[in-house]
Formats: structure tokens, C-alpha cells, sequence
């Protein structure tokens, strides 16, 4: 049974070409949703598109850079003009790096992983929040931050530090936010069968497996129907929470 409200509803969600992001986009739609899906990878996007054809829910694809506030901003123009609102706004962007010894980071690496994972965020959540106050019906505000916020491996502290930022943001966020009906959480993920697999040697990732107590990948649909749940009405004064799905590794 779908979860209460979600017909109709209209998301923004970036990252939306693979993995969790692709996983969130075909969930909404399944429900009824309408979304835009956003991302960098055109050929992806409309991949995800045509999947998402035969919903009860529509979905139109937007290319959007999310280190680019003009895109942003034509992104939401687009969402408005097509769906007439905004009701959940998914942050789910990210750019990764392989581990790398401290000494031997590239400045342009940080940045760049800075400016996906905390700056871009910001930003499509900022514009966002925007549309939902004008619009003064309340709404929903999400982030994908890691478990690797908890459980860091060495060497990737600049994706850390980005991820670490986003969760303490909407945290913060979650505050500000309540008066008007505004819930702001963060889903966090463990180790996901995702195509950051692919580029990742296979001990690093035995050793990811193995750092769970579950012993298992996340699948990104499992993440999709958290999210489902989180914007629709079954959990109206849910806010302030990191929703984890990571197979107890940071219980561990």
C-alpha cells in the first residue's frame, strides 16, 4: 500500500541519474509522485525517464550541476512550471574520492568535493526552502549524507568533511525550519550496491562488507522507501533525525 499523501506530491531530487538518487526518483513516481530528477549525466537522466514512463506519477528530467546556482535556479523554474508546486526537496548529489594520505591532498580534489557535497546541497536546499515558504504549506527538506560520517575510512576526509557539514546543516535546519512546517532530515546510507562499486577495489570493498555486523550491501531501494515515508504524510512531525540504513555499521 502506498504511503499516505504522496499522490500528487512533487520532488526535486539531484543525483538522480544512478544508484540511491535513481533508486528515490522511480519509488516517488511508483506512488504517484511527481518529479524532477536532476543530475549530470544526461544519458542516465533519461534512462531514468523512460523507466519511469508507465507511473502513476510523472517524471521529467533536468540536467542541473549543483555547483552552478543559475542551473539550480532554471531547474526550479522548471519544476514549477510543469508541476505548478514544490513539496520535498532531496539533496542527494555527492562526489567521492579515493583515499588519499593527507599530506598528498590536491587542493582542486577539496574543493571540488566541497562544492558537491556541502556547498551544492546547500544551495538546492536554500533554493528550495525558498518555494516552500512562499508557498506556506509546509514541506519536506532531505539530505543524503554516509555512514562513513561515523565510521570514516582513512584517507577520504574530504568527502567526510562535506557529508559531516550536510548532516550538522540539517540538523540546524531542522530548527529553523519547524514554524513553518518545514521538516528537515537526513537519510544515511552504509555501504551501497552503487556504481561508486565499480571504481573501488574489490578488497576495499570485502573490507566495507566486512565492517558491517550485517555482513551485507545496502540496496538503494531500501534507502528509496525511507524516503517515501519520510515526505509523506504517515510522519508529519518527523525532523531533526538521521534515518540510517547501513546494516548496523555504525552501531558496530
Amino acid at each position: 500500500m502506498p504511503f499516505k499523501g504522496l499522490e500528487g506530491k512533487v520532488a526535486v531530487i539531484t543525483g538522480a541519474e544512478s544508484g540511491i538518487g535513481r533508486a528515490i526518483a522511480l519509488r516517488l513516481t511508483a506512488e504517484g509522485a511527481n518529479v524532477t530528477a536532476t543530475g549530470i549525466q544526461t544519458d542516465k537522466l533519461d534512462a531514468v525517464a523512460a523507466e519511469a514512463g508507465n507511473s502513476p506519477g510523472t517524471l521529467i528530467a533536468v540536467p542541473t550541476d549543483v555547483r552552478d546556482r543559475s542551473q539550480i535556479d532554471a531547474m526550479y523554474a522548471r519544476t514549477l512550471d510543469t508541476f505548478g508546486r514544490l513539496d520535498a526537496v532531496i539533496a542527494n548529489a555527492a562526489a567521492f574520492n579515493a583515499s588519499t594520505p593527507l599530506v598528498e591532498t590536491d587542493m582542486a580534489d577539496w574543493h571540488r568535493l566541497i562544492a558537491v557535497n556541502l556547498t551544492g546541497a546547500f544551495e538546492t536546499i536554500q533554493a528550495g526552502a525558498k518555494i516552500l515558504l512562499d508557498q506556506g504549506e509546509g514541506g519536506s527538506l532531505l539530505a543524503t549524507t554516509s555512514s562513513t560520517v561515523e565510521r570514516p575510512p582513512p584517507g577520504t576526509y574530504p568527502y567526510v568533511a562535506g557529508k559531516g557539514g550536510l548532516q550538522l546543516m540539517m540538523r540546524a535546519l531542522a530548527i529553523e525550519m519547524a514554524p513553518h512546517r518545514i521538516r528537515c532530515n537526513v537519510i544515511m546510507p552504509g555501504f551501497a550496491r552503487t556504481g561508486v562499486l565499480d571504481v573501488m577495489s574489490q578488497d576495499y570493498i570485502d573490507a566495507a562488507i566486512g565492517s558491517s555486523p550485517m555482513g551485507e550491501l545496502v540496496e538503494p531501494e531500501e534507502l528509496a522507501g525511507l524516503v517515501a515515508f519520510a515526505i509523506s504524510d504517515e510522519a508529519p512531525r518527523m525532523t531533526g533525525t538521521t534515518l540510517k540504513v547501513d546494516a548496523g555499521r555504525t552501531s558496530a
